[in-house]
């Protein structure tokens, strides 16, 4: 169908078209003046998702996703901020609210839960794009209503997600001090295990690098090296006096037998002088000769004297060795039962450790969560809070008039269009040949408007190209 066509149409059914089009445009019209006004508040929360938490320190990976502002959204929306709303406005104690649950329920159901219902059906939430603010918007009938509603739900909002972090800290906080007194107790039953073993034992210190007997034991064992170095020393030069005692290093060193050996040299060159002057008869040569004897006697006995102190001295360092071997055994074998103590007490003292250990990090967590369940602010603040709106955000009068007149012009078009199918009539030349299939010859004028007398020529107006084909046929 051509743009033609349907302006023929269109002027032909201009009464119904337009009967339909006033019919229409005067319903929208009568509906948007005649409906009640609505006002619109709007409110705003922003989440802080990357600063760190003020009493634990970190930063919840959860907080960065998506996610979580969807789930602050479903909060806002869900039946226990509504309940809190109801509880802060005091609106279960209204009389024109309970009446309007008994119409429309008949008094069936939970008053707190349809009133809920009823204020969630108002509210809108919705995040911001690409920003972490979530806008509150509710619609009433009275302004002042619709910005106290909205505020209700931000600040009960806040006082929600402030339960649901303090109320699981107050909880754990319960638990961990119980946890807490159990763990004291098990660290006192620990260091009074330790401290009694170590006073049956007499154990002052478990660390063996501080204890006197560890400390003895070493030095009786520097003495015994010592001791037995000077045995084998001592031994070496017994064995070298007995073997030649007028050469050993123990007798050349002693000054009475280098004296000795003096004295018998110079009497023995004496005796040669006197002997070559005087004869061996002499009796100065004889008693040089006896001199000698008693010097050689003196030196001999001088050697065996020294001799035997070296033997004397091999012996002292023998038994010295001998004791303190037997010391240090015996002081081994003491360390030997204090290490089986001190292992004992190594065990009383990681008990202890780990009891201190259990006990600092529960008083740790209860802390931290008694510090979280005193908290006073969550991560959400409110941003803005709603106001009373000065003009109406329905119904939209301009508007609904634009829309109702694209509606009412397209129902008129298709009524027209619909009765035109129904009582189909040729409105155009171009049907004649669509229709009929035969050439058009001509068209009479529409009678219904007067015009002046012209010509018959003008008034039958027929088209050249069928005549040229009748002329052709003929």
């Amino acid at each position: 169908m051509t743009f033609q066509q349907i302006f023929a149409i269109l002027r032909a059914r201009w009464v119904i078209a337009l009967g339909v089009f006033t019919l229409v445009l005067g319903g929208v019209a009568a509906f948007t003046f005649l409906s009640s006004k609505s006002y619109t508040a709007t409110a705003s929360v922003i989440l802080d998702v990357k600063n760190a938490d003020p009493i634990l320190g970190l930063v919840s990976p959860s907080m960065a996703t998506p996610a979580y502002l969807m789930t602050q959204v479903d909060v806002i929306t869900s039946k226990r901020v509504a309940m809190r709303v109801i509880k802060n406005m005091r609106l279960s104690d209204s009389p024109e609210m309970r009446e309007r649950w008994r119409v429309a329920t008949k008094s069936t159901g939970d008053f707190e839960g349809w009133l809920a219902t009823l204020l969630r059906s108002a509210l809108d939430v919705r995040p911001s794009r690409g920003s972490n603010v979530i806008f509150l918007t509710y619609q009433a009938a009275d302004p002042h209503f619709a910005s106290t509603v909205a505020n209700a739900f931000v600040q009960a909002y806040l006082d929600v997600v402030l339960e649901l972090r303090t109320n699981p800290a107050k909880q754990s906080k319960d638990f961990f001090d119980v946890n807490a007194r159990s763990s004291r107790a098990a660290l006192e039953v620990a260091q009074r295990r330790l401290s009694d073993y170590q006073q049956n034992q007499g154990l002052l210190v478990t660390d063996e690098r501080l204890d006197i007997e560890t400390g003895r034991l070493n030095e009786l064992s520097n003495q015994v090296v010592l001791t037995q170095a000077a045995a084998v020393d001592s031994g070496s030069r017994q064995a070298a006096a007995n073997n030649r005692g007028d050469t050993s290093p123990d007798v050349m060193a002693s000054g009475l037998v280098s004296s000795l050996k003096g004295d018998l040299i110079r009497q023995q060159t004496t005796l040669e002088q006197l002997a070559t002057r005087f004869g061996g008869e002499h009796p100065q040569v004889l008693e040089i000769k006896s001199g000698i004897a008693e010097s050689q006697r003196k030196l001999d006995a001088e050697i065996r004297r020294v001799t035997s102190s070296v033997g004397v001295g091999n012996s002292v360092n023998l038994s010295r060795v001998a004791q303190l071997r037997a010391s240090l055994d015996d002081q081994r074998n003491k360390v030997m039962k204090m290490k089986v103590i001190r292992d004992e007490a190594a065990i009383l003292v990681r008990d202890v450790d780990n009891a201190q250990r259990a006990y600092d990090g529960v008083l740790l967590r209860m802390n931290n969560t008694n510090l979280e369940s005193q908290a006073n602010q969550a991560n959400v603040s409110a941003l803005e809070y709603a106001v009373a709106p000065s003009t109406p955000s329905s119904p939209r009068i301009f508007t609904n008039l634009a829309l109702g007149g694209l509606v009412a012009s397209l129902l008129a078009l298709a009524m027209a269009l619909l009765i035109e199918h129904l009582d189909r009539r040729l409105r155009v030349d171009a049907e004649v040949d669509l229709l009929l299939n035969q050439p058009l010859l001509g068209s009479i004028p529409s009678f219904k408007k007067r015009k002046p007398a012209i010509n018959v020529a003008q008034r039958l107006r027929i088209a050249a190209s069928p005549v040229r084909t009748l002329s052709h046929e003929a």
